[in-house]
């Protein structure tokens, strides 16, 4: 892929978040409301990673939106820069690194339950929503992987065949997940089957995201991706945090993670290449 066709995926990356910023905008006049009374009748505490932490605080009610538009402006503002400042740097790593960022526009999808609640729609749209939700996550995480990989020394010939097997292979996972569209977590997203079995598959393709910027900064003899391999273990910390929040604290605390952990991968990739 030249330098060229990628900038085309950037740019298409900051339309699609522009997008979904404006409809969370839009809507969120009349959704607000609804969260309060919408967490109190969830099931369960929301799950996945460190979330578990927030038990030990009060469930904030206008966390869980306040997640959704904090993922969205993420992937805005990541998609933003890495078009600004990556347009003319051959880093064959920042395509998936931006395409992670972009990850996070599915996160609109926590908005399905109060939605419903203001414009009735089938149930079925509900797991077809929750499915599309689950797909964007392990994207995400694929595509950061994907980013460590290419680091370690992949033919950077093949991005596009690597963008397509990812879609293939979790397009084909998540069609088979089932979902309760009847009941949703303190996050206000609808059960799924398998949850433990996914977070542990995230947990370890951080372990090997991490170990893989190790791999890239030895063979290469730079030091540039130790703090890239720092970031990773940051940012999946961070998403892990903020993708669940039900509490004021996963909030603030994995947004600030997660906008560290970009920082120093997009820092130290950029200076990698910056002479190239």
């Amino acid at each position: 892929m030249t330098v060229a066709q990628r900038n085309w995926y950037f740019k298409g990356a900051v339309i699609l978040s522009f997008l979904c910023l404006v409809v969370l905008a839009f809507l969120s006049r009349r959704l607000i409301p609804l969260y309060p009374e919408l967490q109190e009748l969830s099931f369960h505490r929301s799950q996945g990673g460190l979330q578990s932490l927030g038990r030990f605080f009060a469930m904030a009610p206008l966390a869980p939106f306040a997640a959704v538009g904090l993922s969205v402006v993420y992937a805005f503002v990541v998609s933003v820069l890495i078009a600004r400042f990556f347009e003319k740097t051959p880093c064959p790593e920042i395509l998936f690194v931006d395409l992670f960022s972009l990850s996070f526009i599915f996160e609109i999808i926590g908005i399905m339950a109060p939605l419903r609640s203001l414009y009735p729609f089938p149930s079925e749209l509900l797991i077809v929503g929750t499915r599309l939700l689950i797909f964007g996550r392990f994207f995400g995480v694929l595509s950061l992987f994907a980013s460590s990989v290419y680091a370690a020394g992949l033919d950077m010939q093949k991005q596009g065949q690597v963008i397509i097997a990812m879609v293939i292979a979790i397009l084909v996972v998540a069609l088979r997940i089932p979902v309760n569209s009847q009941s949703w977590d303190s996050s206000l997203v609808m059960f799924s089957g398998y949850s433990s079995m996914f977070r542990f598959a995230e947990s370890a393709l951080m372990l090997i995201t991490v170990v893989s910027f190790l791999v890239a900064a030895y063979s290469r003899g730079t030091g540039e991706y130790l703090f890239a391999a720092l970031g990773a273990f940051l940012t999946f910390l961070g998403r892990s945090f903020l993708i669940g929040s039900d509490t004021w604290f996963t909030l603030v605390s994995g947004t600030i993670l997660l906008a560290a952990g970009t920082w120093f991968i997009t820092v130290r990739l950029h200076r990698v290449y910056l002479w190239l």
